[in-house]
Formats: C-alpha cells, sequence, structure tokens
C-alpha cells in the first residue's frame, strides 16, 4: 500500500457556493531507519515501498559502500533495514564529508579535511534530445502514485535508447534517487551509461547522487539549483531541465544530440 484513503469537505465556489463530502487518495509516509553494522545510522522519511533498495542507494550515495560486494547481508526489522558490511566503517565521517562536498558546492567555505570527493565523469555518451523527452513522458506516465495524490516525486534509469531499467515513486525526491540507484547497485549493474530522469529540482545534494554514480546525464522536470550545476560542473555531468517541451542543457551540451 502507497496510498491511504480519507473522507473529508471539498468547498466549491463556483458556480453556487457548496460543500461535498468526497474521498481524498493521499500519499503515505513513514520513517525508516537505517542500522549498518549493528549501529543506528539515519531515519529518512519514505514511501514504504523498495526499502532495501533506498537504504543501500542512501549509503552508495554517501560513500558509505562502493558496490553490493560491500554488504554481506541486508534484512527488514519492522520500519528499521539493518545492513551488515563486510568492513568496519566510521559513519559520522563518511557523513561529514558529503556534508563539506554540498556546502562547497553552496560556496561557502568550511573548516576540516573531507574524505569524500566525487569522481570525475569521463564518458563519451550521447543522447538524442527526442529520448529524452520520451523518458520524461514515461516518468509521467508511470507515475500512478503522484497521478492519484499529487503528493510523490519519482526517478527513472534508463539507457540511452530509452530502455528503463529502475523506477521508483516516493514522498521524497532524494528518496526516489536512491531507491533507483540501489535497485542497479543490488543487481550488480553499472550506472555510467544511465540517463537518470526526475522529478525533483537538482540540488546540489541531487546531483552529488548521480556523480557519486558515475551517471554522465540528469534530466529534471523542473529547473536546477545553483549548487546542482556547479556541482556537475566540477564532476563533468550533463545537467538538463524540461520546459515547455523544450530542453534546457545547462551544463556539458556535448552528450546532447539532434537527430
Amino acid at each position: 500500500m502507497m496510498t491511504d484513503k480519507r473522507s473529508i469537505n471539498l468547498i466549491s465556489l463556483k458556480p453556487d457556493p457548496a460543500i461535498i463530502k468526497i474521498d481524498d487518495e493521499l500519499a503515505l509516509d513513514e520513517p525508516l531507519c537505517i542500522f549498518v553494522n549493528g549501529e543506528y545510522h539515519a531515519t529518512l522519511i519514505a514511501t514504504p515501498t523498495l526499502k532495501e533498495e533506498l537504504a543501500v542507494g542512501y549509503l552508495f550515495a554517501e560513500g558509505i559502500i562502493d558496490s553490493a560486494g560491500d554488504v554481506r547481508a541486508i534484512s527488514l526489522r519492522g520500519d528499521d533495514v539493518l545492513i551488515d558490511l563486510t568492513r568496519e566503517v566510521d559513519l559520522r565521517e563518511a557523513s561529514v564529508g558529503v556534508m563539506n562536498l554540498i556546502v562547497t558546492a553552496c560556496g561557502s567555505k568550511i573548516r576540516g579535511i573531507s574524505s569524500f570527493t566525487l569522481p570525475k565523469v569521463e564518458s563519451d555518451l550521447k543522447v538524442e534530445a527526442s529520448k529524452i523527452i520520451a523518458m520524461c513522458k514515461e516518468l509521467n506516465r508511470r507515475s500512478l502514485v503522484h497521478k492519484a495524490t499529487g503528493g510523490t516525486h519519482a526517478a527513472m534509469l534508463c539507457s540511452e535508447d530509452g530502455e528503463v531499467h529502475a523506477f521508483a515513486e516516493d514522498v521524497g525526491r532524494h528518496n526516489a534517487v536512491d531507491k533507483v540507484i540501489g535497485s542497479m547497485v543490488l543487481g550488480r549493474r553499472g550506472l555510467g551509461r544511465c540517463i537518470l530522469v526526475s522529478t525533483g529540482r537538482l540540488s546540489g545534494e541531487m546531483v552529488q547522487k548521480a556523480g557519486r554514480g558515475g551517471i554522465p546525464l540528469v534530466a529534471s522536470m523542473t529547473v536546477p539549483l545553483a549548487s546542482g550545476i556547479r556541482l556537475a560542473e566540477a564532476a563533468g555531468l550533463t545537467l538538463i531541465s524540461l520546459w515547455r517541451g523544450r530542453l534546457k542543457v545547462h551544463v556539458n551540451p556535448q552528450r546532447v544530440q539532434l537527430s
């Protein structure tokens, strides 16, 4: 279940004032706690689906794991995801490193040495503009919970030809991206030839998730933020937004071509 129904009052002023009782559909959100090697790490407010994928994608984006090979075991305990790794990790140091990277992207300087850096994306990937627009349409088509409730974001990973590798909806735009990346990591599938399509605005932390996986091209249904553009420039990502049926290519346009 990803939705819940409640009876509400719908107030209409036209053509005549009226109060109507209707059943309203809502997107569900629940806390999901992530434990790593028996230690509490984070709580995410998320749609209660693809919990293992969300946790793995989140840890991957934070630099705590590099691949599915780092995961010895993963299990669910109520609203908790328990992940045992093949090695010991300093969770606090990893989190501070990610925050240093994001704050720097926003134009601030902070003290401390961060061990977390984004790899430079070196990719010869080229994608037809028409295929990117088709991917955005497919993302909308699959977003059934959003159509029912208006309360979720969606993310999708595709091949350059438009084949869908992973799709997820979630109340959080970050969670939706973590879920599709986590699906690929758990499936031991590479991200280097993928296109990430999202309904969420591309802030620095969103672009960081793509850059961490070496995803060369990211497209969104809405505009990026300055922090997202700065990180995309630093990491060599192509950043695109859909605007009135047309594409705005904000960074590294060489990967988008016309037929």
